[in-house]
């Protein structure tokens, strides 16, 4: 998978990021509203992409770190936290199973659309992981992507998981509801909603 992430950001134009990533710097989700409430100061971009999550968390004046396994993926989030005058802490290259940062390092993680593109063992091991890294208290957001139509039609293979492998190396598992709950279980959950783009979002506390 790091070989197919690399390729999706391997684009050396970056232009064409910029336009989604001016809509993030003034958007304020209710998950962010709810960092607010909690005091969160200190945050984690877990699969930092293109650094749309990253440029939204700094403008809001959080300390934002972040990580990906994609080298390409993290020096994009930093030209475009650059680009946009943001400050920013330390952004590491590594996977989201073995997270390069200490124990109990932050207060709050965002995690958008990553855990439905990993093998399901590797996403409870990741679910740990951000776990670890968040401080006693510390908040957890997750989203979980909808199955849309072109993620039925495309080809793919299906995999003994429940996994779908697309032809060109993208990865994804859909959860249903009941799977969410089975995968989440034992986890206090403060918050759950479901977008108008069909997103099923939660904050969990340590």
């Amino acid at each position: 998978m790091d070989n197919y992430w690399d390729g999706v950001w391997n684009d050396p134009e970056t232009d064409k990021y910029i336009g989604y990533v001016k809509g993030y710097a003034t958007w304020n989700p209710e998950f962010m509203e709810i960092f607010a409430k909690h005091g969160v100061r200190k945050v984690c971009d877990a699969a930092c992409g293109f650094g749309a999550y990253s440029v939204m968390m700094a403008k809001k004046g959080y300390e934002v770190s972040g990580f990906d396994i994609s080298e390409k993926s993290v020096a994009l989030t930093l030209r475009m936290l650059k680009k946009f005058e943001c400050t920013f802490d330390e952004y590491k290259v590594c996977g989201i199973t073995d997270i390069k940062y200490g124990d109990d390092t932050f207060c709050a993680i965002a995690a958008h659309a990553v855990i439905d593109h990993l093998p399901f063992a590797d996403a409870k091991i990741a679910l740990a992981e951000l776990y670890r890294v968040l401080k006693p208290g510390g908040l957890l957001y997750l989203s979980f992507d909808p199955l849309g139509e072109d993620d039925i039609q495309n080809a793919h293979t299906l995999l003994d998981d429940g996994s779908r492998l697309y032809n060109d190396g993208l990865r994804f598992r859909y959860y249903s509801e009941d799977d969410i709950s089975l995968f989440l279980m034992g986890r206090e959950i403060i918050y759950s909603n479901s977008n108008r783009r069909g997103e099923r979002e939660y904050i969990l506390q340590k």
